[in-house]
């Protein structure tokens, strides 16, 4: 679907299936107002955020093997046979490039983690951040309009050693200063990006960091109608967030579904996110995301094994819970507002994978798009986030990666070199929270600082 018109009937369709399923969800608010006010404080305090996936293995193991509810042989079996494909290396011949970021799955999820806030200029070491381009235009695309011989996203490696464009980064530092006379330091992003050469081709970019990949599967079976739940609940009425869904399209069926992954919740499934990553990070075709006429580079059976492995491992357990600056500092967590868009307990439904179903879990996210202000604005517009809007980060796994390791980069741009940056960073919806933490005394904010860390 192309053009104006297109765009137009795409936004049309979208806020007619918005506008039946509202229709549906608002059967469901009385029961849902009861739900949210009801809920125990007790609970929240769960250091198995995971239910029945959560893994008291150690970093990284937790996340790469599978959970201890999935106890059929097969299931392991069948989770574990999507390590290899995960974390190996792609050559040529297995379909990588001719231009690429990086040569692996877990080369930028690095252990399923994090990835650094790097871009490497050197062929030998391929970068860990991905930078989203565009022809400049008015906003109003859902599609952005694609670079020529670029398409939607920069590949600054090449197996032949010449890439058609090359990345540069750098940062720019501002200072504040809390009511107490505190300072702190925060980076901004500048990316600059040379074409081949000769191209005088004006374009934007936005630059996303590499994610952990923790709990994907269970996030993917939390019913729709949860989501919708969470954007009516009276808390963020009060808060006056605006959380909504992205409707994306599946690509397998061509309907419209709950985006849920990516920074702007662009994709709705694990399966769908892992093609696009092939495809737009390796150029590694597969049946979702392949040219037209040829055969796919990645077969049913490897994509398959790719979104188990992720869907199916553990999430790892918090720990100090019953702590008593954890305890004080979740209070604050939801005093402050926060626990508005990092709804701490969600529950899902009927999934397809059986050990999914049915769990309470406390992933920290609505899975819903936030204004977060113009300072975080990237000027990207997919479907219908617009650039000043994000999908809420998951928190949980939050110790898995401590603030002085090299790979502690938060945000969707990796500018927050800690959880309190990324706190500061915040604004739009978030604004009043915001705020709020730079109010508080110097042990209250180290409280609720050292609960993040031990989720």
């Amino acid at each position: 679907m192309g053009g104006a018109a297109g765009t137009k009937g795409l936004e049309r369709a979208q806020r007619g299936v918005c506008r039946l399923r509202y229709a549906v969800a608002r059967g469901i608010f009385a029961l849902g107002v009861v739900l949210f006010a009801a809920r125990s404080f007790a609970q929240e305090l769960s250091s198995r955020p995971g239910g029945d996936l959560t893994s008291d293995l150690p970093n990284p193991l937790a996340v790469q093997v599978a959970a201890p509810n999935v106890v059929d042989p097969a299931r392991r079996e069948a989770q574990g046979q999507g390590f290899a494909p995960f974390h190996s290396i792609r050559t040529k011949n297995e379909g990588l490039g001719p231009a690429f970021i990086n040569a692996s799955c877990g080369g930028c999820h690095v252990n399923n983690g994090r990835g650094a806030a790097t871009i490497s200029r050197s062929q030998g070491a391929p970068s860990q951040m991905v930078v989203k381009v565009r022809v400049p235009d008015d906003g109003s695309s859902a599609t952005p309009r694609v670079v020529l011989d670029e398409g939607t996203q920069i590949r600054d490696h090449s197996v032949d050693g010449s890439p058609t464009a090359r990345v540069k980064l750098s940062w720019t530092y501002l200072v504040g200063q809390y009511p107490g006379g505190a300072r702190y330091e925060l980076r901004k992003p500048k990316v600059s990006v040379l074409l081949a050469k000769g191209s005088k081709r004006r374009i934007v970019t936005s630059l996303r960091m590499s994610p952990p990949i923790i709990g994907p599967g269970l996030l993917e079976a939390v019913p729709w109608e949860t989501l919708l739940q969470q954007s009516l609940a009276p808390d963020a009425i009060q808060e006056r967030v605006s959380g909504r869904i992205n409707w994306v399209t599946e690509v397998r069926t061509g309907r419209f579904a709950v985006g849920r992954f990516g920074f702007k919740a662009t994709h709705p499934t694990v399966e769908q996110q892992s093609a696009a990553a092939l495809y737009n990070d390796m150029q590694i075709t597969n049946p979702i995301f392949n040219e037209p006429g040829s055969v796919p580079e990645v077969s049913e059976e490897e994509l398959s094994a790719l979104s188990i492995y992720q869907k199916l491992g553990g999430v790892p357990a918090a720990v100090d819970q019953d702590a008593p600056e954890v305890i004080s500092g979740k209070k604050l967590f939801f005093s402050l507002g926060c626990e508005v868009c990092h709804r701490s307990t969600l529950v899902t439904g009927e999934h397809p994978d059986p050990e999914l179903r049915n769990q309470t879990i406390h992933p920290y996210t609505d899975l819903l798009l936030h204004d977060m202000g113009a300072r975080l604005s990237d000027g990207f517009r997919e479907y219908s986030a617009t650039g000043t809007e994000w999908r809420t980060t998951p928190l949980w796994g939050l110790r898995a990666i401590p603030d002085r390791e090299r790979a502690s980069v938060y945000l969707h741009d990796g500018r927050a070199r800690t959880i309190e940056e990324a706190i500061l960073w915040h604004g739009g919806e978030a604004a009043r929270a915001q705020r709020r933490f730079v109010a508080l005394k110097t042990k209250e904010r180290e409280a609720l600082l050292r609960f993040l860390r031990a989720l």
